[in-house]
């Protein structure tokens, strides 16, 4: 299957950060959202994480947002990275919040929701194996954006299909309701593990029994 074309390419250079395609959308939606829904358009938007090739996919929610979180994005390094990440450039790091350069709230969610996998196989394994799909793009304080239909998420959810055709071990952190709508294929997928815990989705041995150890292997394929 040919990948279509990415369309965050088109992001802005300046705030507010978010695609043409998905400013009529936001702005109807942000006319009546909560603080705790509000869309944080100052920061660069993340719509996932890691190379696109990956053969360990990850499946989320959305990039929660902090106060802290602006200090970093303002950083030129970070908001280097972030746009690399965007366009799928090739780093060192391709999961770019486990760069040992990085800092900030997102390094630090997921250097305990990755932990075990990087004690295992080491951090910058991780980072060249693991793509993290998020099902909503923006920042938020929480997710509530169930009713919010962007344009841009069908990439998202065509990395996700692409995944599948390449035979990639697909884990479940949040939401399977959602994801088994946007992506039916996700259903009968039999790569496909879930976490026992979505309110805490640590890829442990205790919360992914099934499927941490193939991930490990997964992993451990592609280390150098």
């Amino acid at each position: 299957m040919n990948r279509p074309v990415n369309s965050w390419q088109q992001l802005s250079g300046q705030a507010p950060f978010r695609l043409p395609e998905d400013s009529l959308p936001i702005a109807d939606f942000s006319r009546t959202a909560t603080e705790g829904l509000a869309l944080h358009l100052e920061l660069l938007p993340e719509p996932f994480l890691g190379s696109p090739e990956a053969p360990v996919v990850l499946l989320n929610l959305n990039p929660g947002f902090s106060p802290e979180d602006q200090q970093h994005h303002e950083d030129p390094f970070f908001a280097a990275r972030c746009r690399d990440n965007l366009l799928h450039r090739p780093v060192d790091y391709p999961f770019y919040l486990l760069d040992p350069n990085i800092k900030g709230p997102g390094q630090r969610w997921w250097d305990r929701k990755l932990g075990p996998l990087i004690q295992r196989v080491g951090r910058q394994t991780v980072a060249r194996g693991i793509l993290c799909v998020e099902y909503f793009p923006y920042y938020s304080r929480r997710f509530g954006h169930r009713g919010l239909s962007l344009p841009s998420q069908q990439y998202s959810f065509a990395l996700v299909r692409e995944a599948i055709n390449r035979r990639a071990l697909v884990l479940l952190l949040r939401s399977k309701r959602l994801w088994f709508a946007a992506v039916p294929e996700l259903v009968s997928y039999e790569r496909l593990y879930k976490m026992k815990s979505v309110q805490n989705p640590t890829v442990s041995p205790r919360n992914c029994p099934e499927g941490f150890e193939r991930a490990v292997r997964a992993l451990e394929e592609i280390a150098a």
